[in-house]
Order: structure tokens, then C-alpha cells, then sequence
């Protein structure tokens, strides 16, 4: 249960809205991430379920972006998610970009050269930057999700 209104259900929109003048910027910043040249949509929705599942966020698990939708993202993939590196589901590039999604959460440290070297082969050096920037707020938003103990979202993209 949340801590914050009063211990009502509320979802991560909700609690944003508590800071409205930030809420309409993470947003506006947020919906660029999916314009960012370089990554396409399926890619880079693998990597955001997957910064979720790592941090155990369910409120981002039970969101769908209605572009990885659009593209073709099915939820049979989205449940294979965790057996990426061994799932011939998953393509070259996305296993890079989910290895690196999977070490920007748990160990940056460990990020060397030979994972960046596959993420720009996959995405080009524009869209590695891309994939950083959201991974970034991936990261975050997951984080304060799990520390809000945000719900679910309604809305889902079927």
C-alpha cells in the first residue's frame, strides 16, 4: 500500500501529478525518448521491461508503449524477457542492448568496451546515445515506482 495520500492505490500518474510543473516535463521529455533516432520502438520497450523486471517495479511491467505494440511486440516475447541472452526470440542487437540495460541497473562498472562495441554496431553511435538517455530514466523512474509503491496503470495497449 502507498505511504502518500493517505495509503490509497494510486498509480505512478497519479503521484506525479502531485508535482504538476515536473509531471508535464517528464512527460513532454519521456514521449522524446520514442522519437530518438537509431533504437526502434520493440528494442527499446525490451529494455525498459527489462530495467522494470530487475527492479521488481510492476507498475512498469504492466504498462505497454502502444509504438513496440504497434511494431509488432507480442506478449509472448515480453514473457521470454528474462531468458533473453539464451532465447533465440532475441535478435543480436537486442541481446546488446539488454545486456547493457541489464549492467546500466546492476553494475555500471561492468559496462566495458566490448558492450558498448555491440550496442553501436546494433544501434549506431546516435542510437546508443539514445538508449543511455532512456535507459537513465528507466533506471530512475523504476526506482521511485518501487519507492512509491505505485499500482498499475488502467490503461494497457492490448
Amino acid at each position: 500500500m502507498n505511504w502518500i495520500l493517505g495509503g490509497a492505490e494510486r498509480s505512478f500518474a497519479e503521484l506525479m501529478a502531485l508535482r504538476p510543473n515536473l509531471a508535464a516535463d517528464v512527460a513532454a521529455f519521456t514521449e522524446l525518448l520514442w522519437q530518438a533516432p537509431g533504437i526502434d520502438p520493440v528494442t527499446l520497450e525490451l529494455c525498459r521491461l527489462r530495467v522494470a523486471q530487475l527492479h521488481g517495479a510492476q507498475a512498469a511491467l504492466a504498462e505497454r508503449r502502444p509504438e513496440a505494440h504497434l511494431a509488432g511486440l507480442a506478449e509472448e516475447r515480453i514473457a521470454r524477457l528474462a531468458d533473453y541472452g539464451s532465447d533465440p526470440a532475441f535478435s543480436t542487437g537486442e541481446r546488446a542492448c539488454l545486456e547493457l540495460s541489464e549492467l546500466f541497473v546492476m553494475d555500471p562498472s561492468a559496462i566495458d568496451d566490448a558492450t558498448f562495441a555491440a550496442v553501436r554496431d546494433a544501434l549506431g553511435e546516435a542510437g546508443t546515445v539514445a538508449l543511455l538517455e532512456a535507459l537513465a530514466v528507466f533506471d530512475g523512474f523504476s526506482r521511485a515506482q518501487v519507492m512509491l509503491d505505485a499500482a498499475p496503470a488502467a490503461l494497457r495497449c492490448a
